[in-house]
């Protein structure tokens, strides 16, 4: 079985893993974050401050470098898959909203990461919906989606 594996499809098998995993490190911690420690921090915001200093640093680098494993690695899937048949126009239909919801998501970090050092923080509607907190809804919509890629490469083999 793993001897009919060539190169480029071993390299493609870790690309995806890579994917895989930064996907689910970023969702994990704001799952993790949302449900967890903001609901704590918000009960026990003394004792909860020490811990939420520690965290949000390793937190970021983390979402950090799932951001450049999901950029570098969702490129290389991108160009492998648009190359074979399974590259259908539902395929490319679902990889375009796809693309679309992450590409939201980097902005989102990027821009609550802006406000922080420019110390322009509201806390309006606006900047709820569009925060951190919209993260975790947009990342499980952006996984069900790879979930439904997948699916349909599978269903084009």
């Amino acid at each position: 079985m793993f001897s009919s594996l060539d190169l480029s499809a071993w390299l493609m098998l870790i690309v995806t893993y890579a994917h895989g995993v930064a996907a689910i490190a970023w969702l994990g911690g704001s799952v993790l974050h949302a449900f967890a420690l903001q609901p704590l921090a918000l009960a026990a915001p003394t004792q909860m401050r020490p811990a939420m200093s520690l965290i949000g640093p390793a937190y970021r680098e983390i979402v950090d470098i799932s951001i450049v494993t999901l950029i570098v690695s969702g490129l290389l899937l991108m160009f492998y898959r648009v190359q074979s048949d399974a590259a259908t126009v539902a395929w490319v239909s679902v990889l375009a909203v796809k693309l679309a919801l992450a590409t939201g998501m980097f902005y989102i970090v990027w821009r609550q990461r802006r406000s922080k050092d420019d110390k322009q923080e509201s806390r309006g509607l606006a900047s709820r919906m569009l925060g951190y907190d919209a993260l975790l809804a947009i990342g499980m919509v952006v996984f069900l989606l790879a979930t439904l890629l997948r699916q349909l490469v599978e269903k084009a083999i």
